[in-house]
């Protein structure tokens, strides 16, 4: 009954709910069993040695933990930790037994044992144990969601272990209390072997290497540098066991003065009560809901700040009340606040560190931190008054506070840095990038040896390292070539001018001489664009060169220089000016031009933007952005002029200069922009309209409402550019329907049949609605200034690991644009959780149920926002006819037959469609697209019969067509050593020979039918047209086969395995 309760309460399948009441029954044993023995000890020592002898039961208890933790580090990676738990466990009890049986020799040396060893076995099992428990079994936003109640959890535990030693105190003596921990500790014990048994962790542990506490603080500055939070968590762990330990000699002093020894046991256990009430309210009504609203990296400052109030009341009363308030303070806050936060922080450690992380931080540094509280404190007590105490306490809270400040920003970093696999982008390296000084040979290499992108990135690295002249026999070579890319050119001269020494320019005055007309022109360009004088001899040589070029860029940097020529030098000069320009000398002199940052020589730029060539014009508008002014308005008319050009890159160019010009009334020239058919010219509109701040943002928003998707989404760049609070309350408003209309979408989703297979088209509707709103939050997201992040998380998301799919909604819990994700938390939270299956038995809804939800569930749905959910709607309207001609009334169910027989026995192409795209929804290679974009799909399909053992390809024959089974079953065979071997069987659904998309090669497979086929192709040339109007399709197709690359190379076996199981087994399997 309970579970059943949870399950449609909570909605989670019935294992979880298991696994989760596990783990709460076990922290309210643990913390029952763990409060009932800090409480007798707590007694026992305030009764027999006293609230003096407190600061050094601190130092003792320090040392004894960084012993005990030291000893913890050696065993914690060889064991489960469920395990260890046990082990733990069991010696406890060994020890409680002991502290039972010579209790009666009442030495002060036994009670500082008994206190030390109830602290140490607390905080083991609270900070240590069972959070690393925890972590083996629930992702990040598992452990976020239930924090709150395995938090209460823990309260019920202390609430019930105050309650029981207030009830037993009174019956009971200390000796005998003691000995029913023992009975407690055999419960904890039995509760995690059958959480052991009975649960699957959520991933097995590799073998890890053994690493002692010497081993774990050597490697901690390595951590530290790799993930900085690992620091302040230490930080924190160091600096609030100084406040609490402060805070608890302030109470115990206050109580100790204000209670005899008789009563002192029964007020502890009545304030245990008080302490235990107080955490569960501010779990349930503080903690969940705030962790909820501000997430884990806003919460880090929370405590601290409540910390600061309590223990200034404290300093200016200094009574009972004020120090019952700093109890509940270091008590319940920091039980109910404090600690859930800080643990979940850990969730931005990597599980293969986290057990190494948390001993240093909570078990070393936290000991560390115990043995100097209580050494200060045992000096303060001789020398200071209470109050300065407390002034101590309320200067270490302040420094708390500030380190705790960066923890939400590097707690987000340390999720993000966990999802993304390790990979290296070249275009993570930019010039904020720090580079080791052996990255030369790797620079070289990618120069020289990489495709036109990787060059180019290579180039910009060699720049990096601040050097580039270490690289110039790589660079020499690469200007050798024949066949070299101008984008190439274009950038060794961006790196090389007005960054060059006097050696490299030598150089390049010595590639004057070279054969090579590439290298030879760069270096002259480099040369006059870096103002560096040519000898009149050098001149003369280059002006009769036999390269135009070459005789161009001499005459202009005669021009530039100003070099004093003879007559008929100078006539030859003029000449080579007058003469035709052509492409690459154009683009050149545009380049040089553009360097010297001269207006001066904005004349020489007349004939480029004249030129017919559209490189050449995009060249010249470059050079003019980089000598023009603001409010140019000539120059910004010679913009406008090149708007309307047939090259797209053109047009970009003269959009990026309206943009530097930024001329009043040229707004309505930028919004036409936002409307372009190439997608570069909308995203430098969108720019330079952001660019004029509040007046474009007008505009922009007007373009929100645009039917156009291509004009909304240049829109939301243009007003994400602009980065202020208006345009965030504006890209809010816009998506403000449509997180409306996802408040009612969920509870259709939830209401919708699973075993009703005619529910389908409207949940795969819904559900593709949601991933559409989803994909538009990622894009506002990533204009906002986010795209690695999102990169990142949209990868994760595509993951079949739970930990990163969690992690990566977690991430975007965390972005300080976080109002944007959060109403979708509920649909991310869902990501990568197992889809329904209407394979299975189906059973078709009753009436009853239709009269009740199903009726006015469809007709909501058919006044949805999206026409997508409007047409599963109608679709499953449709099906409602054949329950109402299966009505037990006579009249309904022929009425019914008489009205829709007629009309149900057409053939609705509307329908077949809806099949057709729900098919292709099932295809793996699809399953990333939105209908809209399946729909384009289907209309760029051909459909063919095959008959069966009918072959559709031979191995070796070439192929342009992708096929996906829509009827029948498919066998694929390769012959290996001139026998054929079946590789697998395809059924409806699947796909094959989609390696023709991509690649110009045969076929290196068969494909054969098994039965009549009914098959979808998709060719070539309308793929390629597809994907020119939606560049979105070929990246998701792209992810998607990534995403299986790298999952299948996880699992490549180590020896040659039977690719096709037996005959036998397969029948077994089908079976």
């Amino acid at each position: 009954m309970i579970n059943q309760f949870a399950e449609q309460g909570f909605k989670l399948s019935s294992w979880k709910i298991n696994r989760i009441t596990q783990f709460l029954l076990l922290a309210v044993t643990m913390l029952t069993y763990s409060i009932m023995a800090m409480n007798i000890a707590n007694s026992l020592f305030l009764s027999n040695a006293g609230a003096e002898y407190l600061p050094l039961c601190f130092i003792f208890l320090g040392l004894f933990s960084i012993v005990g933790y030291a000893g913890v580090s050696q065993i914690i990676d060889r064991f489960s930790c469920s395990r260890l738990f046990q082990y733990v466990l069991i010696g406890l009890a060994g020890l409680f037994t002991i502290f039972s049986l010579v209790l009666k020799l009442n030495t002060l040396p036994l009670y500082f044992l008994i206190s030390i060893t109830a602290f140490f076995q607390f905080d083991l099992f609270v900070n240590i144990l069972y959070p690393n428990l925890i972590t083996e079994y629930f992702t990040t936003l598992e452990y976020k969601r239930y924090a709150p109640f395995l938090g209460i959890a823990q309260a019920v535990g202390i609430l019930l272990g105050g309650a029981l030693t207030t009830v037993l105190a009174g019956y009971l003596t200390n000796r005998q209390l003691l000995a029913c921990l023992i009975l407690l500790s055999a419960i904890t014990i039995a509760q995690i072997a059958y959480l052991d048994n009975s649960q699957q962790r959520l991933e097995k542990s590799a073998n890890k290497k053994q690493m002692g506490i010497i081993d774990s603080l050597k490697t901690f500055p390595d951590l530290v540098e790799r993930y900085p939070l690992v620091f302040y968590l230490a930080s924190s762990s160091f600096l609030f066991i100084l406040i609490y330990v402060m805070s608890e000699f302030l109470w115990f002093s206050t109580y100790a003065s204000n209670f005899s020894d008789a009563e002192l046991t029964g007020f502890l256990g009545t304030v245990r009560i008080g302490t235990s009430t107080t955490q569960i309210v501010t779990l349930f009504c503080i903690t969940r809901p705030l962790l909820r609203w501000l997430g884990v990296a806003r919460m880090n400052v929370a405590y601290p700040i409540v910390t600061l109030i309590a223990l200034l009341g404290f300093a200016v009363r200094g009574d009972l009340k004020s120090a019952i308030a700093l109890n509940i303070n270091g008590d319940s806050l920091n039980k109910g606040l404090a600690i859930p936060v800080h643990q979940l922080n850990y969730n931005a450690i990597p599980p293969e560190f986290s057990g190494r992380v948390r001993t240093l931080t909570d078990g070393v540094f936290y000991a560390v931190g115990l043995t100097v509280a209580g050494g200060a404190l045992l000096i303060c007590q001789s020398f200071l008054h209470p109050t300065e105490i407390v002034w101590m306490a309320i200067v270490l809270t302040g420094i708390a506070l500030i380190a705790r400040l960066p923890m939400g920003r590097l707690y987000a970093q340390g999720l993000e840095s966990m999802i993304r696999s390790n990979s290296l982008e070249l275009d993570d390296f930019n010039y904020r990038t720090h580079l080791p000084s052996g990255s030369s040979s790797a620079i070289q290499d990618l120069i020289i040896n990489g495709d036109y992108y990787t060059q180019v990135k290579g180039l910009e690295l060699a720049h990096r390292l601040g050097e580039a002249s270490r690289f110039l026999p790589e660079v020499k070579a690469l200007l050798q070539e024949s066949q070299l890319d101008s984008g190439i050119r274009s950038t060794v001269v961006d790196i090389f001018v007005n960054d060059s020494d006097e050696q490299t320019l030598e150089k390049f005055r010595e590639f004057l001489d070279s054969e090579y007309i590439t290298l030879k022109a760069t270096a002259l360009e480099i040369l006059i664009a870096n103002e560096e004088s040519i000898s009149p001899s050098k001149l003369q040589e280059l002006l009769t060169d036999e390269n135009a070029e070459i005789r161009l860029l001499a005459a202009l940097g005669q021009k530039i220089s100003g070099v004093s020529l003879d007559q008929k030098l100078q006539e030859l000069a003029d000449e080579v000016w007058k003469s035709p320009w052509d492409e690459n000398s154009a683009s050149a002199i545009a380049r040089i031009i553009s360097k010297t940052e001269n207006r001066d020589w904005l004349e020489l730029l007349q004939p480029i933007l004249n030129s017919n060539s559209p490189s050449v014009q995009e060249q010249g508008l470059k050079a003019l952005a980089q000598l023009t002014e603001q409010d140019d308005v000539e120059i910004a008319n010679i913009a406008v002029r090149h708007l309307q050009h047939s090259s797209p890159q053109v047009r970009a160019a003269a959009f990026h200069l309206l943009g530097v010009t930024r001329c009043q009334g040229m707004l309505h020239h930028i919004g036409v922009g936002l409307g372009d058919s190439d997608p570069r010219v909308r995203q430098e509109a969108a720019q330079v309209l952001a660019s004029y701040g509040e007046q474009g943002l007008a505009l922009a928003r007007d373009s929100l409402s645009s039917p156009n998707p291509e004009v909304v989404n240049a829109a939301i760049i243009a007003i994400s550019q602009v980065r202020s609070q208006k345009a965030s309350d504006i890209l809010l408003e816009y998506l403000a329907p449509d997180f409306r209309e996802i408040s009612k979408t969920q509870v259709w989703q939830k209401q919708i049949p699973k075993s009703d297979p005619n529910w389908r088209p409207l949940a795969i509707a819904i559900a593709d609605y949601h991933n559409r709103i989803v994909q538009r939050v990622l894009y506002i997201l990533s204009c906002l200034g986010h795209s690695r992040t999102v990169n990142t998380v949209s990868r994760a998301f595509n993951s079949t690991n739970p930990r990163e799919v969690a992690n990566a909604v977690e991430v975007l819990a965390t972005l300080p644009h976080r109002q944007f994700a959060m109403p979708l938390m509920p649909i991310l939270e869902q990501i990568g959780q197992p889809q329904i299956n209407y394979n299975g038995r189906s059973r078709v809804t009753s009436s009853a149920w239709l009269r009740a939800k199903g009726y006015k569930l469809l007709l909501e749905a058919l006044e949805a926002r999206d026409r997508w959910i409007r047409v599963g709607a109608l679709i499953v309207m449709a099906t409602i006819p054949f329950t109402l001609m299966k009505d037990p009334d006579p009249l309904v169910k022929n009425t019914a037959q008489q009205l829709f027989l007629p009309i149900l026995q057409r053939p609705s192409s509307q329908k077949v469609l809806m099949n057709r795209l729900l098919l292709l929804k099932n295809v793996a290679l699809f399953k990333n697209l939105s209908l809209e974009e399946l729909l384009l799909i289907d209309k760029a399909l051909s459909q063919e019969q095959v008959l069966a053992d009918q072959t559709i390809f031979t191995e070796g024959s070439w192929g342009t067509h992708l096929y996906i089974i829509a009827e029948g079953s498919v066998r694929i065979r390769k012959e290996f050593d001139g026998e054929p071997q079946d590789l697998r069987h395809l059924s409806v659904g699947e796909y094959f020979g989609e390696v023709s998309l991509f690649d110009e090669a045969p076929h290196w497979e068969s494909a054969i039918a098994l039965q009549d086929c009914t098959l979808l192709k998709l060719e070539k040339s309308r793929f390629i047209s597809l994907i020119s109007q939606r560049p979105h399709i070929i990246l998701e197709i792209c992810r998607f086969l990534s995403q299986r690359l790298r999952e299948t190379d996880k699992f490549r076996p180590a020896s040659k395995q039977q690719l096709l199981p037996p005959p036998s087994e397969a029948a077994a399997v089908d079976n």
